[in-house]
């Protein structure tokens, strides 16, 4: 087999092309030496094998280490840098101006956390709200693996935000993807996203939220997936445990590679450094 690409693994960059565009990214922490992108697309229908070369390096500071934390840090970065801290999964717990529990950094807070951020309804597995910074739409959509999506309201901040998703969670509106039925095929027609989006603007107008987009800002957003055909049983792979994945290049959604013999979820070993192989 020959050799496509080698570099340290990180998310997919993805593309909202007609069908969605994934790239290979080096997750380097020296931004200056990684490598160049590598197109995977068209590679569908072709044998590949992702070949882990048993080295692990965190992805902020460059440190050698046996496993990741917080999808890709060393263990003392997971617990000092603000950006795998656990209000980053769950912003409810926002933690900032607590001076018994301060940020990990102000201008990290200030950049990302202070910014506007954005409600929505979309459909993965099934229909679930989610919360997403502005520069992330389409992309936060994409790598969950949504085929359709619809913003609902615009709050200021990313705490204000995910205390509302978690109110809705509460109320009974799902706020998860089931993964493995993510990746058996496309979603169930039955869906009603359009509706549960009104559901979701009718709650907030009964709670008082501000923020809720008007009708015509409540625009659908459509996604499809490169897949040729859908696994009839989800078995994933583990790096960890071998350190080869592979088979026919099935199909790419959300942030898995879909093979004949097996899924790997690529962002899950962000920070591990592999040879893709193809032949």
């Amino acid at each position: 087999m020959a050799t496509l690409w080698t570099g340290t693994l990180k998310k997919m960059r993805v593309e909202a092309a007609e069908p969605v565009d994934y790239f290979l990214s080096d997750g380097w922490w020296e931004v200056g030496s990684r490598v160049p992108e590598h197109h995977l697309n068209p590679h569908l229908g072709s044998r590949l094998e992702i070949r882990f070369t048993g080295d692990i390096h965190c992805t902020a500071c460059g440190r050698a280490t046996k496993k990741t934390f917080s999808q890709g840090f060393c263990f003392p970065c997971s617990q000092s840098r603000a950006e795998a801290d656990i209000c980053i999964v769950r912003p409810e717990l926002c933690h900032h101006g607590d001076p018994g529990h301060p940020c990990r950094e102000e201008d990290f807070a200030q950049r990302e956390c202070f910014q506007p951020h954005y409600l929505y309804v979309s459909l993965t597995s099934g229909v679930k709200v989610g919360i997403t910074r502005h520069r992330n739409i389409p992309s936060r959509w994409i790598d969950q693996g949504a085929v359709a999506a619809i913003p609902v309201a615009v709050l200021p901040d990313r705490r204000t935000v995910g205390l509302l998703e978690k109110r809705l969670s509460d109320a009974g509106f799902a706020d998860k993807t089931h993964w493995t039925r993510m990746l058996k095929g496309d979603p169930d027609p039955g869906f009603d996203l359009a509706g549960t989006a009104g559901e979701v603007v009718a709650r907030l107008t009964e709670w008082g939220i501000e923020g809720i987009l008007g009708e015509l800002e409540r625009l659908e957003y459509r996604f499809t997936y490169p897949v040729l055909a859908w696994p009839d049983k989800v078995t994933s792979f583990n790096l960890d445990k071998d350190p080869v994945a592979g088979g026919i290049l099935q199909g790419i959604k959300g942030q898995y590679l879909m093979f004949d013999a097996g899924v790997i979820n690529l962002r899950k070993y962000t920070g591990y450094k592999v040879e893709v192989m193809v032949g």
